[in-house]
């Protein structure tokens, strides 16, 4: 009779699991993609926005430095606070004071001041999403589950910067209306979907009376009383960062490839633009093809390393660094107006630069800093490939001002080849067993 009830039980939690992870995925994603298009929305705007106030690309790119440096400050910060505090409240807060910010952006520029100090902020406020959104799939997600998830999660933000450049054209180029809109609608649209987020989402299956995945692990699948996701101290969180060799060497790929991925998003839409080519606007609407290959690369680059490198994720990323660098290389020979080949090798880029981003930002933190500090790796990660991010959105502007585009490839190029070499030395590494899973 034992048995029976036992049985039942485990039946009726495994099928609670199974509705509960599905309703906490898809809420996560969906509001981490609605995060993005408060942020790329600026790339769109440029070509409107900078002619009317004369500001210069290098100026612009200082602006983009500004949200990057912000953003990487409360990556590392906010990773940690993540942990400690939990999503649910935490990525609710970033997401409407974000919102806010993109309300007011349409006046910022009247004084440049003004445009620095609010994406700064909105900078900030932005970093209080992803790594909290990472932890929350590990904690729902078992670790032989990870990789698919984990990639999944990853096409949030690709089609979320997707979503935002469709609106910001639809609203600036189909619509004609002015390009402060491309701030404003998104600022409402965010200001909704984190009143949603806020009643749809649970930190932790033991938060709905679920076994820990540890207790699913060891076999305890059993429904038992509501208990809160426990944060186990900021010692074990920083150590398990200083102490796992991989969470540092994906700090230092995520660096290289961040000044690849946000020199191409912040400045790919700009180079593409009537300013710039002289033609209409169908180049600005090819430049979305890239973000379309990203989503692409985000779901493969984990099916990869999970079916033919037995789960070994840094020599998958190795190999698309080399190969982003090739492709780049070949892009530069194409005419900027390009379709046939130009919209192909575009794919080609986005599927290559995405597919490592989302190893490097979403699978490796989840399977190397556990559960309870999945959090802290993801912030420290990704704060350190923000500050390349930074680097980059300053110089490409730079380049362009004193170089040309071509310059700006050049760059890019050599920055992906440097990561590639520098991650062959953590050739071998695989995750280990822990107290937290």
């Amino acid at each position: 009779m034992v048995e029976i009830e036992n049985t039942s039980s485990e039946i009726e939690a495994k099928e609670k699991f199974k509705k509960w992870r599905l309703r906490i995925f898809f809420t996560v994603w969906i509001t981490y993609m609605m995060y993005y298009i408060g942020r790329t929305n600026i790339s769109i705007a440029k070509p409107y926005l900078m002619p009317e106030y004369g500001i210069s690309a290098t100026l612009m790119g200082f602006v983009g430095t500004t949200f990057f440096l912000a953003y990487a400050f409360g990556q590392f910060v906010n990773g940690f606070l993540g942990d400690k505090i939990g999503a649910r409240r935490f990525i609710t807060v970033g997401l409407i004071v974000s919102s806010v910010i993109n309300l007011f952006m349409g006046v910022a520029f009247e004084f440049v001041w003004l445009a620095f100090l609010l994406w700064g902020l909105n900078g900030y406020f932005q970093s209080m999403g992803w790594a909290p959104s990472v932890k929350t799939v590990a904690n729902w997600y078992p670790p032989d589950d990870r990789g698919k998830w984990s990639s999944r999660l990853a096409t949030s933000y690709l089609l979320g910067g997707v979503v935002s450049w469709i609106i910001a054209i639809f609203i600036t180029d189909t619509l004609s209306l002015n390009w402060r809109f491309s701030f404003i609608i998104p600022g409402i649209i965010m200001l909704i979907m984190a009143t949603h987020f806020y009643l749809r989402s649970k930190n932790a299956p033991e938060e709905v009376g679920l076994p820990t995945l540890e207790e699913e692990c060891d076999g305890k699948i059993v429904l038992g009383d509501c208990r809160e996701d426990e944060f186990v101290g900021f010692k074990y969180t920083i150590g398990t960062i200083i102490k796992t060799k991989t969470v540092l060497f994906a700090s230092f790929g995520l660096f290289c490839l961040n000044m690849v991925r946000y020199g191409l998003t912040d400045w790919l839409p700009y180079l593409l633009s009537p300013e710039i080519t002289g033609a209409g606007y169908f180049p600005v609407w090819k430049s979305i093809f890239y973000p379309i290959g990203g989503t692409i690369g985000v779901l493969i680059g984990a099916w990869i390393s999970d079916r033919f490198a037995g789960k070994r994720r840094i020599p998958v990323v190795c190999a698309f660094f080399f190969a982003l660098a090739l492709t780049l290389l070949i892009y530069t020979f194409l005419p900027p107006l390009d379709i046939i080949f130009g919209i192909p090798v575009l794919i080609l880029i986005g599927l290559l630069n995405f597919a490592p981003h989302a190893l490097l930002v979403s699978t490796i933190p989840m399977e190397f800093g556990t559960r309870k500090a999945a959090s802290a790796a993801t912030g420290f990660i990704d704060g350190w490939g923000y500050i390349g991010a930074a680097i980059t959105t300053f110089t490409s502007g730079a380049l362009i001002d004193a170089a040309g585009s071509g310059s700006v490839f050049i760059l890019w190029i050599i920055v992906a080849l440097i990561g590639g070499v520098v991650l062959l030395l953590d050739w071998k590494s695989m995750p280990e067993r822990k107290e937290y899973v």
